[in-house]
C-alpha cells in the first residue's frame, strides 16, 4: 500500500514537472515590424459613427511580411476578407429592414498558414473590424461594455485592450476612432515557452499583431 501511494506520488511530481518544463518546440515568436503605412480614416466628431459599407478593408491592416516578422517559419500564408454585420440586436428589433450601411463586405480578415510541424496550414489568425467612431464615443462603450480582462500586456500602440477569454482568448482593443478584435489558434509548440499552445498565442503573438494594427492609424 505503502509502496503504491509512493510510486503514485513518484509519477504525479513527473507530470507536473513535465507539465512545467520549458516547451521544446521549433517555432520561434519575432517582433512586430509594420510597414510604413497609414490606413486613412475619416476625422469623425460629436458622436459620428462611420457606416460600415465605408469601412476599410480588413486585410490592408496586415500583409504577408508582417506575419513573417511575427511568425518567421510561417508558410503557405493566405488570406480572405469576410463581411461583418454592424447591426446589433437592439437596432434590428427596431427595423429589421436591411440596409448596405450596417453591413461590411470585407469587415474581417482570416489568415491560414502552416507553421513548422504542421502538415498543413492549421494556424489561423484573424482581425475584425467592430467599429469605426468618434474616439470619444469609441472611449465610453469601452469603458462601459467592453466585457474582459483588463491589462496593459498587449496594449503596446492601442488605446486599451481586454483579453476576452481565459484560454482562447481574443483581444478586444481600441485605437482613436477604430475598435477591433484579433483572435486565431495554432496546434504548434514554441520555443522556449512552458505554457500550452493556446496561452502562448494569446499572451505573446497576438499583443505583436496588436501592435502592427495600431501602427496603421495615426
Amino acid at each position: 500500500m505503502v509502496l503504491t501511494l509512493l510510486m503514485s506520488n513518484v509519477v504525479l511530481l513527473t507530470l507536473l514537472v513535465a507539465t512545467y518544463m520549458p516547451s521544446d518546440g521549433d517555432v520561434a515568436i519575432g517582433k512586430a515590424a509594420p510597414r510604413d503605412a497609414t490606413v486613412n480614416l475619416p476625422e469623425l466628431k460629436g458622436g459620428e459613427i462611420l457606416a460600415a459599407n465605408r469601412w476599410p478593408d480588413a486585410c490592408w491592416f496586415v500583409d504577408q511580411e508582417e506575419i513573417k516578422a511575427i511568425l518567421p517559419g510561417a508558410k503557405d500564408i493566405k488570406q480572405e476578407s469576410r463581411p461583418v454585420n454592424a447591426l446589433s440586436i437592439k437596432e434590428f428589433a427596431a427595423d429589421s429592414s436591411w440596409k448596405e450601411k450596417n453591413r461590411s463586405e470585407s469587415g474581417q480578415c482570416l489568415y491560414s498558414m502552416r507553421l513548422p510541424g504542421e502538415t498543413y496550414a492549421a494556424t489561423l489568425f484573424w482581425f475584425r473590424i467592430e467599429a469605426v467612431a468618434d474616439p470619444e464615443l469609441i472611449a465610453s462603450y469601452v469603458d462601459r461594455a467592453a466585457l474582459g480582462i483588463n491589462t496593459d500586456q498587449g496594449a503596446g500602440g492601442a488605446d486599451r485592450c481586454v483579453i476576452t477569454g481565459l484560454q482562447e482568448g481574443s483581444w478586444n482593443c481600441r485605437k482613436g476612432p477604430l475598435l477591433f478584435t484579433v483572435g486565431g489558434q495554432t496546434t504548434v509548440a514554441f520555443k522556449g515557452t512552458p505554457a500550452p499552445a493556446p496561452f502562448v498565442w494569446r499572451d505573446d503573438v497576438l499583443p505583436e499583431f496588436v501592435r502592427t494594427i495600431t501602427a496603421k492609424i495615426k
